[in-house]
């Protein structure tokens, strides 16, 4: 018997992660299942700055425990979930005043305090603008934090810490609009 094993798809270029400001998607909840096409396209996509492995992105579920009277074993409920995260993108401090410094587009798109959408395409080549035929995963989170720490290796370019916390996460939400 012959078994094909397939080949996986490359990350590399293909985890494109797009910023959507929280204003641009008002009515985003717990039920959608596609945002405009618009949204995205006018976002600030932001995987050009950040080192592979600069993100990360974790769901925790919430649960309580639970026993009917007629059960002999009691059964954890999932009752909601938490959602935290990083992004370390590159800046430079030294051009933050300037609007058209395009080094500073990531950490300017993750102000502290706000809350935005992050739209990923996992598997969408990032050179590819998004189409109607894009497909991702949508997360409402807030930016706690942002940090500017010191860099430890020789030639690292500089990079904030931006701590992410959440509760909303839509998979394969599609794009609707042309």
């Amino acid at each position: 018997m012959t078994v094909t094993v397939p080949d996986g798809i490359n990350a590399n270029g293909r985890q494109p992660v797009t910023v959507i400001q929280e204003s641009a998607l008002p009515n985003v909840n717990d039920e959608t299942t596609s945002i405009p096409l618009a949204a995205v396209t006018a976002g600030e996509k932001i995987d050009c700055y950040y080192e592979l492995g600069g993100i990360t992105l974790n769901r925790t579920a919430t649960t309580r425990s639970r026993q009917r009277a007629c059960e002999k074993v009691a059964q954890e409920i999932k009752t909601g979930e938490t959602i935290d995260g990083t992004i370390s993108p590159i800046y430079d401090q030294q051009q933050l005043d300037d609007a058209d410094a395009v080094i500073n587009a990531a950490y300017r798109a993750l102000p502290e305090g706000g809350t935005v959408f992050l739209f990923v395409a996992h598997g969408w080549d990032s050179e590819d603008a998004p189409t109607a035929a894009t497909v991702g995963d949508l997360w409402r989170v807030k930016v706690q934090q942002v940090d500017k720490p010191f860099m430890d290796v020789e030639g690292a370019d500089l990079t904030a810490t931006v701590n992410l916390s959440g509760n909303l996460y839509r998979p394969d939400v599609t794009l609707t609009g042309s």
